[in-house]
């Protein structure tokens, strides 16, 4: 059961399905949000290299993040007449960020050794570019899964959902630096 909703999801992500053809379930939201909250916690802690992290903050932040997801999700359906499909659209979302976030960890286990290790010039530089790059890759891959399923759940335009994902983005930036 668990393997056929990862692969959902995951057929979401890589945009091979849309959010309508995932499950709607109250319980399954609660639990991707549990998990999503866990992981981009674990990912703030394992990204403070200046060991200024605060449990406190960190959880706040998550739990905001979390609401800031809901909220505009809402609002965009809401708007467009869509409402209901919010469980979906909401559990597609989280799902598929988490799973790009998943993507991610390699990242945040290296970035401590490559700044702690002691590299000549040309080698650093070229782990740097690769790092940035694998980087952008997730963020735009994150950035345009949005739209893909924005654009689905509010049956809009490729330009109308990604505007919605900028805007998603924006919400999150301003919502994450509010407790930063």
């Amino acid at each position: 059961m668990w393997v056929s909703i990862f692969k959902s999801y995951w057929n979401v992500a890589t945009f091979k399905d849309s959010p309508a053809n995932t499950p709607y379930s109250k319980i399954l939201l609660a639990i991707v949000c549990f998990l999503f909250f866990l992981l981009i916690i674990w990912q703030w802690f394992m990204s403070d290299m200046q060991e200024h992290f605060e449990m406190l903050v960190a959880m706040l932040a998550g739990i905001s993040l979390i609401i800031a997801y809901s909220l505009y999700t809402f609002l965009l359906l809401k708007f467009n007449g869509k409402a209901m499909r919010l469980i979906q659209t909401l559990t597609a979302l989280l799902a598929s960020h988490f799973v790009i976030h998943v993507f991610a960890i390699p990242l945040l286990l290296i970035a401590p050794a490559l700044t702690a290790a002691s590299l000549n010039h040309s080698l650093a530089l070229g782990l740097a570019t690769i790092y940035l790059f694998v980087t952008l890759t997730l963020t735009l891959w994150q950035f345009l899964v949005t739209a893909h399923i924005y654009k689905y759940a509010l049956e809009i335009d490729n330009l109308t959902a990604i505007l919605a994902s900028v805007g998603l983005l924006a919400c999150n930036i301003l919502t994450v630096s509010f407790w930063r």
